[in-house]
């Protein structure tokens, strides 16, 4: 079954907790996350960003028992009460057409902060046949609002809803509580000189010389550059070498994320180099027309892992636009401090 949703808290359940304890991720230029966990859980977390819509992300491996997905995503706008089913009713359109129930029922949340809907489907097209490995005939999906400009979107593959996985994986999602910080972001500026962007306790210095590119938004371990004509969106965080696992786990990972469901599924996906730097390049069709396409870099380098996200979106064939991404990306210099 195809995950349905928008981008970026994900988790993977491991077993059944025989106990659990209370962890808080900080997000940098947001809050902070504060969710329980079973002990014994490997948890990594940091910030993102999917068609220009920050999130945040924790991610741990996933198992055949059950693939839970939640995302934090953050609204320029105000939400509204009266679109949360609306909402939840678009993302899990598709699924409900290929369901055994065939109809829309959302059930209330239970959360510690917020308020929300959840429906849980079957996939008709798994019934009596013996399940592959990953895949999964249940899902549950999820979305509510924690504060009035944020918002959790969630979904949960299973099998069997008697396995205390599942009810494990609720309880964790019912346990998030989101706690908003002030925040001073710098105003959109250009400049002459070149941007550079580095974090404490790293030995690299990322430089992005296209001075065209507006300052959006700089956080403790992540940036994000923009410019409207021509479109280019350029944003990317430094972690440690020991998190990257390799370009292909790392898209297994980001593809499952609820950020690329439904009409937002990645297509002309293409696994390339572009000279240092391992790429993901992919494509996501806009419902007004023409085409978002995007480009995931991944480069390790002095004990540190550059991840970029460059994106673009115009009426232009596919190939042309994936070409001046690539194009982008040559011109951004990594450094050794």
């Amino acid at each position: 079954m195809r995950l349905l949703a928008a981008a970026a808290f994900v988790l993977a359940t491991c077993f059944a907790p025989a106990t659990l304890h209370a962890e808080t991720f900080e997000w940098p230029g947001y809050g902070k996350v504060d969710v329980t966990v079973p002990s014994g859980w490997s948890v990594r977390a940091h910030p993102m960003s999917v068609r220009a819509v920050e999130g945040f992300a924790l991610i741990a491996e996933p198992t055949p028992v059950v693939n839970a997905q939640l995302a934090l995503l953050s609204s320029k706008q105000p939400l509204k009460m009266e679109d949360l089913k609306d909402l939840l009713e678009d993302m899990t359109r598709k699924i409900i057409s290929g369901s055994v129930e065939k109809a829309f029922d959302p059930k209330p949340l239970t959360l510690s902060q917020g308020f929300g809907f959840m429906v849980e489907l079957t996939d008709a097209s798994q019934v009596g046949k013996p399940l592959q490995p990953g895949e999964y005939k249940r899902v549950r999906s999820a979305i509510a609002f924690v504060d009035d400009r944020m918002m959790l979107v969630a979904t949960i593959l299973f099998n069997d809803p008697s396995q205390p996985e599942v009810e494990a994986t609720m309880s964790l999602i019912s346990s998030l509580r989101f706690e908003r910080t002030a925040t001073t972001r710098r105003a959109p500026t250009t400049s002459d000189e070149p941007f550079t962007f580095t974090v404490p306790g790293s030995r690299v210095l990322v430089k992005v010389p296209d001075t065209s590119l507006h300052i959006d938004n700089t956080a403790s371990d992540r940036f994000k550059l923009s410019r409207r004509d021509p479109m280019l969106i350029l944003s990317g965080w430094l972690e440690p070498a020991s998190r990257y696992k390799g370009l292909r786990k790392f898209w297994q990972t980001e593809s499952r994320s609820p950020a690329y469901a439904g009409a937002l599924a990645p297509t002309r996906v293409e696994m390339l180099r572009a000279g240092p730097w391992e790429v993901v390049a992919f494509d996501i069709p806009l419902r007004a027309g023409g085409t978002m396409a995007n480009l995931r870099a991944e480069r390790v380098m002095a004990g540190t892992w550059i991840d970029l996200h460059l994106s673009t979106a115009a009426q232009a064939p596919s190939a042309k636009l994936r070409a001046e991404l690539l194009d982008a990306l040559r011109q951004v210099e990594v450094i050794e401090k």
